[in-house]
């Protein structure tokens, strides 16, 4: 009795063991974007929140900050789980700024750094360049490529999430932007980020 029970034990570990590989996948686990109050983030916010759920089944909460500043802060507090950076930002907030050239050198330059100093990762440009303006569709000076950013610990647990969000790399330049923006003044903000997402064959 004691054999047989001792090999029901085994048995258990066993398949526990042989199906952990499952548990690595997005399926049943929370992610949090992270926004401040302008449209454009809280569209594209969405856009990320609604793409990742559609595709991987993975919960997407949204949460508010004051500026990229603190979504950042976001992010190295463990508050957070994604947020969207621009390339002059990033640039902005190296220690040394040498002069960095094309935006594919730039984000070369800023996407090294950040993984060095705080193991961000700097995923594919959406394609638009920004910030705009709060509750407005006009780009501030200095506006450059904006860029969804996260964390190597955040993709080591969900292994497929670098592969999904840069699906949405180039897609989006600024008059797709524009026009989504333009959307939302009479149509929910989820519904107008799906019907984009299902008219690229994304969803």
């Amino acid at each position: 009795m004691k054999k047989k029970f001792t090999l029901i034990i085994a048995g258990c570990i066993f398949f526990l063991h042989a199906f952990a590989p499952l548990s690595q996948s997005c399926v049943g686990r929370i992610l949090t974007v992270s926004v401040n109050d302008s449209i454009e983030q809280k569209l594209m916010g969405q856009m990320l929140a609604t793409y990742i759920t559609e595709r991987t089944g993975t919960t997407v909460n949204m949460t508010s900050a004051l500026d990229i500043q603190q979504s950042e802060e976001q992010i190295k507090e463990c508050k957070a789980d994604i947020f969207i950076n621009y390339l002059n930002t990033g640039l902005a907030g190296m220690e040394s700024v040498a002069e960095s050239g094309t935006d594919q050198k730039t984000y070369g330059l800023v996407k090294q750094y950040y993984i060095d100093t705080f193991d961000m990762v700097w995923l594919k440009p959406f394609g638009y360049k920004g910030p705009l303006v709060k509750e407005s569709t006009q780009i501030q000076e200095n506006e450059s490529l904006a860029i969804p950013v996260t964390t190597s610990e955040v993709l080591n647990r969900f292994p497929v999430l670098d592969r999904v969000i840069n699906k949405l790399g180039g897609r989006i330049d600024e008059r797709t932007l524009q026009k989504l923006i333009l959307k939302t003044e009479t149509e929910e903000i989820g519904i107008v980020v799906k019907n984009f997402l299902r008219d690229q064959n994304l969803i």
